[in-house]
């Protein structure tokens, strides 16, 4: 008996026995059409032995029994399958999760799948590679048709960003930003680690759901909000080394020496002087230093730039904590960041905290609060303006000692005494700015029904600020010490009440929305200076007797809308879309004070089609086109009326204070519309492994606000009116790939590409051109059929080479051999303004970006590129070029010196003449670049390392360099437009940029 049940149990344990001997395991995968799939992850759960399937599908692989076998492939649904037997057959399911994500649009979301705008979005963890202190310099590059310039390097300074480029001659290009549904101004207060995502609406009929404020784009920021499970803590820590990188290299002590002799005898003779006479008989101006003569090397050799710049240490700190429960879900962080600037006496820190909190009170009601406050601290002496460090960096005299050319260390007589000690200027000139930022909008979600639902949101914005600057008697040429102080308070309310309804009916998907919104915004300002300080020691206004200005000012502002959209998609083919916001504003005229802005698009999902499907190979085909009208209320809070100035009369024998008209009263004064066309096209191949989007645009925008002549019998010359027309027009091109899938590595690329051109159609009635000026002289104009704010002045054809060539050529002015050449534009033998034309624009040709994605095992590497091509750069610098008070950039080495010695042929040769301020293309640069944007590796400790303990449930490390390389045309800085960038004088820069960082970064990130 005993031997019989021996045999039945081993008889039954046999084939186990031999299963866990024999522990291969094999079989076929395939999707749901039955066709095999060739490459498909198979893994054993825990562990690191994995296989691949083959061109049949078919895998081998060895495990255990009880083990469970995962299988993921890229476009479809990963599945886990327990071992129970030694060939195991899947099926894998595609994965329609890219088609179905949500994406965010004004007032609500869509399935992606359903959009049928303009829309691109970034997803946060996209950005947090960069090594930066905001938001929006990490999206440099990362978007079609959105232009992010880089101003200058001072840390908290923002960057300057345009959606399809500009469609306003005289008011703001700037997109619209909305924050978690609240309008802001930019994206200072928020920081990257606590997005969740950027959406960037393009199209007028995306943004006409905002109305009067939607022409020039509207960026979309979603941050993080609480997901269900245990609360998640995080600490993210990054530090950045940043290094001065964009140098502007200029004369040397030789060089200068050299330079300045050749400046002055040229000068002097051009002026009627014999180059031969000394210093007796010559005026200051043409006076040269004996020591530059006899003992050269006598003199400092300092390099300023070197001196007044730094390595410095950037530090981001973020600490979170995330959760849901089944009846509240909440996202609180804090941020800190601390960022030196790489010049001396400059810095900028943030400290802010986020609060996103929903909890659910009843089961028809949810109640939520959006919180985030800062304060933001800046020390900035005035780096960027004219007259100010940095220009001085680059225009002090390589000769001056460290603390000459100031009051305490006086002024070596053979430089300018207008330059003042770059040193000097830093640290002896402060500027303190704070701003203190609230943010809070509390809603209130009620849901009538299913598929009927209220929001309610009651929000404020406070922005409260302080400027204190003051300057030391060491910088004033003997004018004494001086300050001033300024407060401004900000303050904007809005309440927004938006009706929802979405239905699934058999085949159809409806949505529909309607709304109210109430804007308010006041503005108050007080300034006060004062001079006569005793010395320096004390440095707030109290310790000055002189009041030298005083003033306060306050506006306010008004807007009140309704809103509605509807949207469908039938059998998930066939979509459309259909908005109209009614906006009334305060700030334009009483005959205009409503508009309409309408919208509609419409899509057709050509893959869903039944004669599509058997192309296995196309994922997605969308057929899309739009058309809307959105539009620019940024024209300043009483522009259409006529206000009051102040002025004097006389009365009696006394002059008393009073009123005049100050302005041509317009009560037809509305909005500048943009009315935008949009055809695209969405591709997906492979599963979506290929994602490939195309979109022509042509936006007309109408009723341009210009200054216009009137007749003077009105008491003015100008007023504004809505008279002129403007068009951009161009293409964007996304491509997505997941170029490898493989077990242990992959490989993704997101590439964009760009271009638009910039059109005037009309300006007023007689189309009448309109000049832009950059220190005093007119560089630019605007005119029908050109784009705005194109460069006029004169074109130049190298130098004067010898004496044959200079006398075979028109002069202008006073002009010898050696000097610039002027283009004789209309060939009369005469160089006058009739010969000023066209010299390009600030627009490129075409922006491109890119960034490649690499994952091994637990490590991951990214870089990405940007660039652009064409383009030009104003740099009005140029009206001090060939002076030698001052010191001058370094191509003057190629100058021209004689006919034996020409240079380069087209540096004109060192003098001080009526042609040294004299425009021309001379003064421009091309704005072409190439830029290695970023770099960064990745690590993620395996979960085998941590999972003896409990307090840490993820760990990663991360490295990373910004500003890794530039090929560029402008000192590493192409996109600089300091000193202007209005749209009448764009890419302007009078040697006053802030040196750009390259930043390396060592990151932590730890989750609890």
């Amino acid at each position: 008996m005993i031997k019989r049940m021996f045999f039945i149990v081993f008889s039954c344990l046999l084939p186990l026995i031999l299963f866990s001997q024999n522990n291969t395991i094999k079989g076929l995968t395939t999707d749901e059409n039955g066709e095999p799939l060739i490459g498909v992850n198979i893994v054993v759960k825990g562990k690191t032995i994995g296989t691949v399937s083959d061109v049949q599908g078919n895998y081998i692989i060895n495990a255990q029994p009880g083990e469970i076998l995962v299988f993921s492939y890229i476009g479809y649904e990963s599945i886990e399958v327990p071992i129970t037997q030694n060939v195991i057959n899947v099926i894998l399911k595609e994965d329609v999760t890219y088609l179905d994500e949500v994406v965010a649009i004004g007032y609500g979301s869509q399935k992606r799948s359903n959009v049928t705008n303009a829309i691109s979005t970034i997803k946060g963890e996209d950005l947090i590679s960069r090594g930066t202190g905001s938001a929006d310099e990490a999206l440099i590059g990362k978007v079609a048709g959105v232009r992010v310039m880089q101003m200058d390097g001072m840390p908290g300074r923002g960057m300057d960003i345009k959606v399809r480029g500009i469609s306003s001659i005289n008011f703001s290009n700037n997109p619209l930003y909305v924050i978690d549904g609240f309008p802001v101004d930019n994206l200072r207060s928020v920081t990257t680690g606590d997005i969740e995502s950027i959406e960037v609406l393009k199209d007028a009929a995306s943004t006409a759901i905002y109305g009067s404020r939607g022409s020039q784009g509207v960026i979309l920021i979603t941050t993080k909000r609480g997901t269900k499970g245990k609360p998640v803590v995080q600490l993210n820590t990054d530090l950045i080394v940043q290094r001065p990188w964009s140098k502007i290299n200029v004369l040397n002590r030789d060089e200068w020496i050299e330079f300045a002799i050749e400046e002055r005898n040229n000068t002097y003779e051009l002026n009627g002087g014999n180059r031969n006479n000394d210093n007796s008989k010559r005026a200051a101006a043409y006076q040269i230093d004996p020591l530059w003569l006899t003992d050269p090397a006598s003199l400092p050799d300092h390099d300023w730039y070197d001196i007044t710049t730094r390595n410095a240490l950037m530090q981001k700190y973020q600490l979170s904590v995330s959760g849901a429960t089944d009846d509240v879900k909440y996202y609180i962080s804090s941020n800190w960041l601390d960022q030196p600037g790489v010049v001396l006496y400059t810095d900028f820190n943030r400290l802010s905290f986020t609060s996103n909190v929903e909890g659910s009170v009843k089961d028809f009601l949810n109640i939520g609060v959006n919180l985030n406050a800062s304060q933001e601290e800046q020390n900035d002496p005035q780096t960027s303006s004219n007259a100010a460090g940095v220009s001085r960096i680059q225009l002090t005299p390589p000769v001056i000692g460290l603390e000459q050319n100031t009051e305490n260390g006086g002024y070596y007589p053979y430089a300018g005494s207008f330059i003042i000690n770059p040193l000097a200027q830093l640290r002896d000139e402060t500027r303190f700015h704070k701003t203190r930022k609230i943010r809070a909008n509390v809603y209130a979600d009620v849901k009538f029904t299913s598929e009927f639902k209220l929001r309610s949101s009651f929000g404020a914005y406070l922005n409260n600020s302080t400027t204190q600057q003051y300057i030391m008697a060491n910088l004033t040429r003997g004018k004494g010490s001086s300050g001033f102080a300024e407060s401004t308070e900000n303050t904007n309310y809005l309440t927004e009440h938006v009706l929802s309804y979405e239905k699934l009916f058999k085949d159809i998907e409806f949505g529909a929305i309607g709304g109210f919104s109430y804007q308010e915004n006041s503005y108050y300002s007080i300034y006060a200076a004062r001079s006569g300080f005793a010395d320096d020691q004390v440095k707030t206004l109290n310790a000055g007797t002189d009041m030298t200005g005083a003033s306060s000012s306050m506006n306010k502002w008004t807007m009140m809308s309704f809103f509605t959209r509807f949207n469908v998609a039938y059998k998930n083919r066939y979509l459309g879309y259909i908005s109209l916001r009614r906006d009334g504003s305060s700030r334009f005229g009483k005959d205009s004070k409503w508009g309409y802005f309408p919208a509609v698009s419409l899509g057709w999902r050509i893959s869903e089609e039944e004669f599509m499907k058997d192309l296995t190979w196309l994922s997605n085909l969308k057929l899309k086109g739009s058309y809307g009208v959105a539009g620019n209320n940024n024209i300043g809070n009483y522009a259409p009326y006529s206000t009051l100035a102040s002025n004097n009369y006389v009365w009696g024998n006394d002059v008393v204070p009073g009123y005049s008209i100050g302005g041509y009263e317009n009560s037809h004064l509305g909005w500048e519309k943009t009315h935008t066309l949009d055809v695209g096209l969405e591709m997906g191949f492979l599963k979506n492994r290929i994602q490939f989007n195309v979109d022509y645009f042509n936006a007309r925008t109408k009723d341009l606000l210009l200054n216009l002549n009137i007749p003077q019998v009105t008491g003015f010359s100008s007023a504004m009116k809505n008279l002129g027309e403007v068009e951009n027009q161009g293409f964007e091109f996304e491509l997505t790939t997941t170029n490898v899938y493989r077990k242990n590595f992959s490989w993704t690329t997101n590439a964009n590409i760009s271009n638009y051109l910039n059109k005037v159609l009309k300006l007023g009635d007689d189309n009448a051109p309109i000049y832009g000026y950059a220190d005093g002289y007119m560089v630019t104009i605007t005119e029908v059929g050109q784009p705005i704010g194109s460069y006029y002045m004169f074109g130049t054809d190298g130098v004067f080479m010898n004496q044959e060539d200079f006398d075979s050529n028109p002069h202008y002015k006073t002009q010898k051999v050696g000097d610039t050449k002027y283009i004789d534009y209309n060939k009369d033998g005469v160089i006058d303004n009739d010969d000023k034309f066209i010299q390009g624009n600030a627009y490129p040709d075409f922006t491109y970006g890119m960034t490649n994605t690499f994952t091994y095992k637990d490590f991951n590497l990214s870089f990405s590129v940007d660039g652009q091509v064409g383009g030009k750069i104003l740099r009005s610098f140029g009206r001090q070029d060939g002076q030698s008070r001052g010191n001058v950039w370094k191509f003057w080495l190629d100058r021209w010196k004689s006919e034996e010695d020409p240079g380069n042929g087209k540096v004109p040769r060192a003098v001080v003449s009526a042609n040294m301020t004299t425009p021309s293309s001379f003064w421009l640069f091309d704005q072409t670049y190439f830029a290695l944007r970023n770099i960064s590796l990745g690590y993620t400790v395996p979960q085998s390392f941590l999972k003896n303990q409990n307090i840490i449930s993820s760990l990663n490390f991360k490295l990373s360099v910004d500003n890794v390389y530039m090929y560029d045309h402008y000192n590493h800085a192409p996109t600089t437009a300091n000193q202007s960038n209005s749209a009448i004088v764009p890419n302007n820069d009078s040697a006053t940029t802030y040196p750009i960082s390259q930043n390396y970064t060592i990151g932590i990130s730890c989750t609890f």
